[in-house]
């Protein structure tokens, strides 16, 4: 009973959730849930200074192709991640071509196929969000759209 209660809670609190800004908690991207390609639930973790997001096919592919250029553990070492979320994917088209494409990557990518991620997340058409944390809070946001925007974005968190 009392998990019902807190995930009802939860719920709510998305729902009537406000979108992140500057000095948001992190903890409003860690209340959501996550996947590996392969299916394994994932979680935030806890000193990340980057979190990369894509909403959209074309961002994703932007965010993984770079990705696929550096060694496996290159997100990890620079205290990031990459949130993709596909909740606008048929399940069918994700089932049968994204994962198993998404699977091949050496990179960890976190799947999000949920609404809300989008209404909380500040976003815009054909960019990468970047939310740069610190201290557990949101201290920048920013947009970006090439694979070099995309490097000096990590590596300025990697130095």
């Amino acid at each position: 009973m009392n998990k019902f209660l807190a995930a009802l809670t939860m719920g709510i609190a998305l729902l009537n959730a406000d979108s992140l800004k500057i000095d948001s908690p992190l903890k409003m991207l860690e209340s959501f849930r996550y996947e590996t390609p392969a299916g394994r639930q994932i979680k935030i973790p806890q000193k990340i200074e980057l979190v990369i997001v894509a909403f959209e096919k074309d961002t994703g592919a932007l965010v993984n192709e770079y990705l696929d250029t550096q060694s496996p553990f290159y997100l990890q070492k620079s205290n990031s991640i990459f949130i993709a979320d596909i909740n606008k994917m048929p399940t069918v088209i994700a089932n049968m071509f994204a994962l198993p494409k998404l699977q091949k990557y050496k990179h960890l990518i976190y799947l999000h196929y949920g609404e809300k991620l989008q209404a909380v997340v500040p976003n815009k058409e054909q960019k990468v969000t970047l939310l740069y944390i610190e201290d557990s809070k949101i201290k920048e946001i920013s947009f970006i759209s090439t694979h070099k925007e995309l490097k000096m974005a990590i590596e300025k968190r990697y130095r």
